[in-house]
């Protein structure tokens, strides 16, 4: 059996990968200046089902006729453009795209070389130019180039590639995503000179007195004579080098850059390295690459960069958008890279291939960190063969040769939690000695890694469970004493509404220094544009995103909702929480401000940052009264990386401040004057929360109601509105003076509309969970109406099964207590019976009109919050519209809350400071007091002790239901509002700006 060193001697020496006729890799730098002929564009195409072509296996010869093929766009995919069906996963159709296209050069000049170049294609595939076979490649996420010389030929030339799904190791490329085949990326006809470059590397070293010593390592096609010039980001000389290339071409200089500006995250510096090449003292060619200054080191098990700990707040990132699949250009990385920056995230694992190189360029640029991954996904039973030894060498050279010099490369990664292998540790050996300078990592299994761990040799740098929680980081970080990177943590398919993936494991991986960080899985939903004639016949249809009746974003289900963006790159409200979870700059605060004895307020700012201070950052105060600015201002900071500072808000609250509604609004402002962090915190007058709810009731006049009882039902009316209980089904319903519903049912809640994450993959969650969003049909129902010395007292008893479980249920009372201001106190109280399975939300629900379209409260918002998933959240007065995509979901500490019609008519529901939730189902909206929202963000999540509780979750088990108990009071609203409401939340009248991007949306 060879030995790896053999193996890599083999590697190392050939120019073919094996395949005949096709080049090292690296021949064609990208940012070269050659002079390129872009072959992107109309070809002809056919497709063609299973590995037979027939006739059409002879389209290779020029003479073939493929007139009446049809024509496809390059770069794309087949499936997208008509041709095929996507597929996910490993179910990938079987199946040829033949590729032809016609082009013309003219004759090259004397010595000059032709090269073809495919920057990526899905699947494997074989290349005739003119008839004469160039060569084959089979790793879809790696470019291949052609040397092309000999079989050009002045004027028209004939390109046929062959590409199949079904070619050697295709199930590497394949993966938990779409598998669209075909020429994705760009593919180029680059002319170079006789003596050209072939390949360089660039390694920086930091050296005790401050200087970095800059190596560089060329290796061309013959012997010359190159001169290296490394400029500075203000555009003066730092360095240079001459540097001879003896026979084979290869040769080393290096420079010393005194004070040099080293490259990280938050200060992407970067050189300008100028290469020129001279035979016989004529200039060659001329190459330019920009780098960054940066050396990445492990010490006592923690990472470091330039000396310094740093910290990942990363993302998993596909390259995958709805409308091209994989089609990459620099606009759409662009927008991404914006998306990350605004959310505060500095790491990108590219899971799980290489990038477009674009991305990298833009990382670079932009500052990112990136984690660089070896394509081989799926196809693990390749891994137990030998013979898939070289195949995994071949990715793995491709991989690091293409990518070497980008400073935002800080690690390699092989695979995808595929189990510790022979194979794939060779790889990662072979990696290690291509590229000395940076860690390598195996991303694992959570469960595998937890009981394999020690199989990984000393040269793998990093340890990568995926998915642990906040507590097995911890764990981890102490018994392990290598860097610690969760190459996945914290899934986010669908909305989550609680658990502990983001919150605790963030918190463990910054409390602990061996816990490097980790990238949330993932960056975006995996959607690619259908249409549909019926949008029944669609499988899964309600767990996609539908942008109207026809076009929707398949997600293939369950299985690609999983980004904190949706496909278009819509934010969700994941995105914004992870935003202020991965805040560099964060505010500590009581949750209720007290003022300081001589004024202001005291707030602590934490500079998370690992290099760069906060001089230049604002932190911008402003004293709000109800939705009046009273007084604002700006605080400079200047707190050093990772430490604190105490500062003095001069804000002062007025000595009488009321019943009014006092927030102190802080915004952290980069030097820039964008926002990257917000609080808003309540200021403590002296009002509990429930001190405004009385406020509302006392300014409410009185008003006679009377009582009427029959054997139908149970009537109390006045001249603001009348509430009937049906004696006979104990359905309740409010209406106002003119008859218009206000809410049209209301009873005990047991349950909502489950999310994706609740459902499953076979949505075996239905019979899991508890529905029950708004029981109703009680057994054993009692109801009954008394007068009280304030008022009166309507009662409605019985018990109320579990949906598809007659044997399950509550049983208890609700209770309406009517006074004299019109208020209506309800209380309920349900006592379990035979509750089996799991509970994800109980409470008391009332089923209001759509015509209900303005949302306001006051609490914590405006986004929906729950336990353990509440960072995004701050207090004030919010207001938000019924269509708008965060209208859904929990607010907690909710003080009052208002649903009404756009001119006032509807409910305040008074809440003391609990949870209230809002949905819109159809024609009616569910106003819902939660008594149980889920489990606390210190309970166990779901298969926590195994690793595998990678999607939020916050259901509770039915058993461990005490009771569905609670209380509130209903106010109801016309068009003339409380005072002290217009006081808080302005007129009725304004309606909410709404964000409606979609017709409808899954977990929505």
């Amino acid at each position: 059996m060879k030995t790896l060193f053999s193996h890599l001697l083999m590697l190392l020496a050939s120019t073919g990968f094996g395949y005949a006729d096709s080049m090292d890799f690296y021949s064609l730098p990208p940012s070269g200046n050659e002079a390129a002929l872009s072959l992107n564009g109309p070809w002809k195409f056919k497709y063609v089902t299973g590995q037979d072509a027939g006739p059409d296996e002879a389209f290779v010869n020029p003479t073939h006729d493929v007139s009446n093929w049809h024509e496809i766009k390059v770069p794309g995919h087949w499936e997208l453009q008509g041709f095929a069906t996507p597929r996910y996963a490993g179910d990938l159709a079987d199946g040829l795209g033949l590729y032809r296209r016609t082009f013309k050069v003219a004759a090259p000049k004397p010595g000059e070389r032709r090269y073809l170049r495919f920057e990526g294609a899905l699947f494997g595939y074989v290349v005739w130019l003119n008839g004469k076979k160039l060569g084959e490649w089979n790793s879809g996420f790696n470019p291949a180039t052609f040397d092309v010389t000999d079989a050009l030929i002045p004027g028209d030339n004939v390109l046929a590639v062959r590409i199949s799904t079904r070619s050697r190791g295709w199930d590497f490329d394949t993966m938990d995503c779409w598998s669209i085949s075909g020429i994705y990326r760009e593919v180029a006809l680059y002319t170079l000179p006789a003596t050209h470059l072939l390949d360089h590397v660039v390694r920086t070293e930091l050296r005790p007195d401050g200087t970095a010593h800059v190596d560089l390592t060329v290796r061309a096609s013959d012997k010359a004579e190159l001169s290296a010039t490394l400029v500075d980001p203000e555009g003066k000389a730092a360095g240079s080098c001459n540097i001879s290339l003896g026979s084979d071409g290869q040769g080393r200089g290096s420079m010393v850059v005194a004070n040099p500006r080293l490259w990280n995250a938050e200060n992407p510096s970067l050189y300008r390295l100028k290469m020129e090449l001279k035979v016989d003292a004529k200039v060659s060619q001329q190459l330019e690459q920009k780098v960054g200054l940066r050396q990445v080191t492990i010490q006592a098990g923690v990472l470091m960069l330039n000396g310094r700990p740093i910290k990942l707040r990363g993302v998993d990132h596909h390259e995958m958008w709805p409308e091209e699949g994989r089609v990459a250009t620099e606009e759409r990385l662009r927008k991404d890279l914006t998306l990350m920056r605004q959310a505060n995230i500095n790491f990108i694992r590219t899971s799980h291939y290489p990038p477009h190189p674009k991305l990298l360029d833009l990382a670079d640029e932009m500052g990112f960190y990136v984690d660089c991954e070896v394509p081989f996904i799926h196809g693990r039973e390749h891994l137990k063969d030998p013979a898939f030894q070289e195949d995994l060498y071949r990715r793995a050279k491709a991989t690091v040769s293409r990518d070497k010099n980008h400073a935002s490369i800080i690690f390699w990664s092989l695979g995808n939690e595929n189990p510790v292998n022979p194979l794939g540790l060779n790889a990662g050996k072979f990696v290690k000695e291509l590229d000395p300078t940076r860690p390598i990592t195996f991303p694992t299994m959570g469960s595998h890694f937890r009981t394999n761990w020690e199989k990984f040799p000393a040269y793998v740098d990093l340890y990568s469970p995926h998915y642990p929680s906040g507590s097995t980081i911890s764990d981890y970080a102490a018994k392990l004493e290598r860097p610690i990177v969760a190459t996945e943590y914290a899934h986010m398919r669908g909305i989550s509404r609680g658990g502990k993936g983001l919150q605790d494991a963030w918190d463990a991986m910054y409390a602990n220094p061996r816990a490097a960080g980790g990238a949330v899985w993932k960056f975006q939903d995996q959607g690619l544009l259908r249409e549909a004639k019926d949008p029944a016949t669609v499988t899964n249809g309600d767990l996609m995103v539908w942008l109207d009746e026809h076009r929707y974003y398949d997600t293939n289900g369950y299985f690609g909702v999983d980004g904190i963006v949706y496909s278009d790159r819509t934010p969700q409200v994941d995105y914004w929480w992870l935003r202020k979870v991965y805040s560099p700059i964060q505010i500590e605060a009581a949750p209720s401000l007290v003022a300081e004895a001589n004024g202001g307020f005291k707030v602590v700012t934490e500079n998370r940052h690992d290099f760069r201070s906060l001089a230049g950052h604002v932190l911008r105060w402003t004293l709000r009264r109800n939705q009046t600015a009273l007084d604002s201002g700006d605080l400079r900071l200047t707190v050093q990386a990772k430490a604190k500072e105490t500062l003095l808000i001069p804000a002062k609250v007025p000595a009488q401040a009321g019943d009014d509604v006092y927030a102190l609004e802080l915004r952290c402002l980069n030097p820039e004057g964008q926002s990257i962090y917000e609080r808003s915190l309540r200021i403590d007058t002296g009002c509990d929360l429930s001190h405004r709810s009385s406020v509302v009731q006392k300014s409410l006049p009185e008003t006679t109601s009377a009582l009427i009882v029959d054997a139908a039902a149970i009537v109390v009316r006045n001249d603001r509105w009348s509430l009937r209980v049906d004696r006979q089904t104990g359905e309740v319903a409010l209406t106002d003076a003119q008859g218009a519903t206000l809410f049209s049912a209301a009873g005990p809640h047991t349950g909502r509309k489950l999310l994706i994450t609740e459902l499953g993959k076979r949505r075996e969650g239905e019979a899991k969970y508890w529905s029950g969003e708004l029981l109703k049909s009680p057994k054993d129902l009692r109801t009954s109406a008394e007068k009280t010395k304030d008022g009166y007292l309507l009662k409605v008893a019985g018990t109320y099964a579990r949906p598809g479980h007659p044997d399950q249920g509550i049983a208890g009372e609700y209770e309406f207590a009517i006074r004299p201001s019109g208020a209506i106190k309800v209380a309920y109280h349900f006592l379990p019976v035979n509750a089996q399975d799991n509970l994800v939300e109980t409470g008391f629900t009332l089923a209001t009109p759509a015509t209900q379209t303005e949302f306001r409260w006051l609490g914590m918002g405006p986004y929906a919050n729950y336990p353990g998933k509440d960072r995004h959240a701050e207090y004030g007065l919010h207001h938000l519209g019924r269509d708008d995509l965060y209208f859904p979901g929990q607010r907690r500490g909710t003080e009052l809350a208002l649903l009404t019609s756009a001119t006032g008519e509807g409910l305040l529901l008074a809440a003391d400071g609990q949870t209230v939730s809002v949905e819109h189902r159809g024609a009616i909206n569910l106003l819902t007091h939660v008594s149980e929202g889920g489990k606390n963000s210190k309970s166990k999540a779901k298969d926590e002790d195994k690793d595998e509780g990678v999607d939020n979750k916050s259901d509770f088990k039915a058993s461990s239901l005490k009771s569905v108990s609670g209380h509130f009071v209903l106010v109801p609203l016309g068009k003339e509002w409380p005072a002290p409401l217009r006081s808080w939340f302005g007129a009725p009248g304004r309606q909410a700006e709404t964000l409606h991007p979609f017709l409808r949306s899954y977990d929505q």
